[in-house]
């Protein structure tokens, strides 16, 4: 499928010269009366290496044919992580290393999406929020604003965050999986 570079977004996979990319960050530049152009930063789905592509801006790009799937993460044994293909029952093991930026919100039953393309999982998209339960933290000091009001915190997945004063342990918190922020 044909996409211009100025359709190209964060999180496309593109298809060049043979080699899957996902795009993880894109810039246009105009140069007065030069032509404008587009640059992506993109990591190699298979080896995982960084590049950057500029193209002139309009240049028709390949878009790999990639199917979104609905899924739940069930569990992880070391470095695999498993997640279950809610309509066909399929289990799919992922490596630590293919989607080490979701690892650390991931718990078990957490409903996500696989991007798949040709049956093989390229990705694991989760919710835009995801509520945690609070496992430790410190106790608040009442008028300690070093922070801006807040104190660390570890959830149940183990990612450490910074949480409002007035949390406590046991309490839940949602964290907004794009940016990271706790709500």
């Amino acid at each position: 499928m044909k996409i211009a570079t100025n359709d190209v977004k964060k999180g496309t996979i593109l298809l060049i010269e043979g080699k899957l990319f996902k795009v993880t960050d894109t810039a246009h530049t105009h140069m007065g009366r030069w032509g404008a152009t587009d640059t992506f930063k993109v990591k190699d789905i298979v080896t995982g290496k960084s590049n950057v592509f500029t193209y002139n801006a309009g240049t028709m790009l390949e878009q790999a044919e990639v199917v979104t799937q609905n899924a739940v993460f069930l569990y992880n044994a070391g470095n695999t992580y498993s997640f279950m293909e809610n309509d066909t029952g399929e289990i799919f093991d992922l490596e630590r290393e293919s989607i080490e930026e979701v690892v650390d919100y991931l718990k078990e039953n957490l409903d996500v999406y696989l991007q798949m393309y040709q049956g093989n999982v390229l990705n694991v998209i989760l919710p835009s929020t995801i509520t945690y339960k609070i496992i430790s933290t410190v106790p608040g000091v009442k008028g300690d604003r070093a922070q801006a009001g807040t104190k660390p915190a570890t959830i149940e997945t183990g990612l450490e965050i910074q949480i409002p004063l007035y949390k406590e342990e046991g309490d839940e918190v949602t964290i907004n999986t794009l940016t990271g922020a706790v709500n």
